[in-house]
């Protein structure tokens, strides 16, 4: 009897563990199929670049006199800026280009140190009234900023105190190239993937994703590249690249 309970609780520990071996299969071949079919697709990236040249651009011009009263002040820099305005006209940077007009006065001071009974005092003492005059030009002909903005500084022969920024040079819609960008990424990327499936045995099936980069806007040969996006002001001649990531299901 003892020997028959013994034999029938050998079998029922034997029943389970196999029970259990074979469950562990067979979620082991289920989780294997799972991960297999998930496999099944292809991400990859596409990029376009486009050399393009600036169509509008913009410098700020300034003009400092110094005085020692507001009215003399306004006076000196009055014939400044005509000085200035026939220098522009010649260079044709005409009166429809010109913005932004400004004119600020600061008080500027001067510090004088005493001693008194030994002990040495400052005192900020008035020196001067410093007005500036400052202009933005504003012009879709690039080749005239490019070629004339230096020559504003000949102003300096007339004793002329006239600083000029740095001109900055943007494409004035580039959006109007984000749909052949798209275009050309994209193809690139479906090209991308079709070779890839096909040297692994696959076809190339229905589109899954598709993700368009922002735009970036560079400096020629530039590697510059941001998560925002970049836009290079510094350069007539621009590289505008998109990148599209595209995933495709495998068959």
């Amino acid at each position: 009897m003892k020997k028959s309970v013994v034999a029938i609780a050998a079998v029922t520990i034997i029943a389970i563990t196999v029970g259990m071996i074979v469950s562990a299969f067979m979620l082991s071949r289920f989780m294997l199929k799972i991960q297999h079919s998930s496999e099944k697709s292809i991400k990859v990236k596409g990029v376009a670049e486009k050399l393009i040249t600036s169509d509008l651009a913009t410098f700020k011009c300034s003009l400092r006199v110094k005085a020692q009263t507001k009215a003399e002040g306004y006076a000196l820099l009055d014939r400044a800026v005509k000085v200035l305005n026939s220098k522009l006209d010649s260079l044709k940077f005409t009166e429809n280009m010109q913005e932004d007009k400004s004119i600020y006065c600061a008080e500027n001071y001067r510090t004088i140190s005493t001693k008194v009974n030994g002990r040495e005092t400052t005192t900020q003492v008035f020196d001067h009234f410093l007005l500036t005059y400052s202009v933005r030009i504003r012009t879709t002909d690039v080749q005239l900023v490019k070629e004339n903005i230096l020559k504003i500084y000949e102003l300096t022969a007339r004793k002329l105190d006239v600083t000029l920024s740095q001109p900055e040079y943007y494409i004035s819609n580039p959006e109007q190239y984000k749909l052949e960008l798209v275009d050309q990424a994209s193809s690139a990327a479906a090209e991308r993937a079709r070779t890839a499936a096909s040297k692994s045995g696959s076809k190339l099936g229905a589109l899954m994703s598709a993700r368009q980069g922002v735009i970036q806007i560079t400096a020629p040969a530039s590697s510059e590249t941001s998560d925002y996006g970049v836009y290079n002001t510094s350069c007539l001649q621009k590289v505008i690249r998109l990148v599209m990531t595209m995933e495709f299901e495998l068959k």
